[in-house]
């Protein structure tokens, strides 16, 4: 496995060994505390050479590509200009409010082998002109660890918050969405959580992503993190992060993991702004604009006995939770097809 940016070698070893993988973890580059736009184009000269580097140490005939972020492109990248197969997972999705959008479709195009998590993300692999015989619709591999989560017990969330669990309890994730979104991106964070915390006594914040804009989210956090004590920082979940999501009432933010992942631990989530705009999702999953009182009524709708019903029957449109078998089967297959591909005129 290949990390670089957001983990170092020895956290991701962790994180990956507590949920029984025994893998070894080559670091593509140096970690980053901030990032804008001069410090990604640096880094991804980086992770270029990184992975040119690693192909050759280790002799690789494919690679797997999940996902849609930044640094990714430059792995794609390296492995297609050095004739690797390359199987994409996760492509065919739409985020029209986040950089990944575009990266997204990029390495769509640089990719061998498709692996999607719904139907309508493999009809847009295709219309991007890739053959029917290398798009396998496989579901969403996020949620193998997430259908069957044993909710954390409140003693162990007690520790985790340094206080007494106070109901509904909501697990918070604010990105930095495209520069475009919001005037001003402080103010978006700082109404957004006072909203979740005006409805949720027990608010748990994960740490945004590594993308310009992460320095302003995490003052804003830090900030009233400091003067009110429901509002509980943690970094990253790591391999709590199934369990936690299983012990939430809600879900808020603009991570990908409200629209995807929480319909299947069957909590409701409540997606902020644009940043996932496009993106197929549950019925429980419940917009707001992004002002103060859009969130403030998404937040009653999510949390309403309807909402919490219809969450309790684990309805997910990204799969039920076997997308791991599906995915190592194309992966063995990787080779059957040839290098050369035909894009299909739709």
């Amino acid at each position: 496995m290949l990390c670089g940016v957001a983990f170092t070698e020895a956290e991701l070893s962790t994180n990956l060994n507590a949920l029984g993988i025994d893998v070894r973890v080559v670091a593509l580059a140096d970690t980053v505390e901030q990032v804008d736009a001069t410090v990604m184009v640096e880094q991804s000269a980086v992770l270029l050479q990184g992975m040119q580097r690693q192909i050759e140490r280790l002799s690789l005939d494919r690679v797997v590509v999940l996902g849609d972020r930044w640094e990714l492109l430059a792995v794609a990248t390296a492995a297609y200009l050095a004739g690797l197969r390359i199987i994409h997972v996760h492509g065919g999705e739409v985020t029209e409010g986040a950089l990944d959008e575009r990266v997204r479709h990029a390495i769509t195009k640089l990719a061998d082998i498709h692996c999607v998590a719904s139907e309508d993300a493999a009809q847009r692999v295709k219309q991007l002109g890739e053959p029917d015989d290398r798009v396998f619709l496989t579901g969403a591999p996020g949620l193998d660890r997430i259908v069957n989560a044993i909710p954390m017990n409140d003693r162990a969330l007690e520790n985790l918050l340094g206080h007494e669990v106070a109901r509904p309890l909501a697990l918070f994730t604010f990105h930095p969405p495209t520069a475009d979104e919001f005037v001003d991106l402080a103010e978006a964070v700082r109404v957004s959580l006072s909203a979740a915390v005006a409805s949720c006594p027990s608010v748990i914040v994960t740490d945004p992503g590594m993308d310009a804009g992460r320095d302003v989210i995490l003052g804003v956090i830090d900030e009233m993190a400091a003067r009110d004590g429901r509002i509980t920082r943690i970094s990253s979940l790591g391999a709590r992060y199934p369990s936690v999501l299983a012990a939430v009432d809600v879900v808020v933010g603009n991570s990908s993991s409200g629209v995807i992942e929480a319909a299947s631990a069957g909590v409701p989530a409540v997606d902020i702004g644009r940043r996932q705009a496009g993106r197929l999702r549950a019925d429980t999953v419940v917009h707001a604009s992004g002002d103060g009182p859009s969130v403030a009524a998404a937040l009653a709708e999510a949390l309403s006995d309807v909402v919490r019903a219809r969450a309790r029957a684990r309805a997910n449109p990204y799969g039920n939770g076997d997308a791991a078998a599906k995915i190592r089967d194309v992966i063995l297959r990787a080779r059957e097809l040839p290098m050369s591909k035909k894009f299909i005129d739709r």
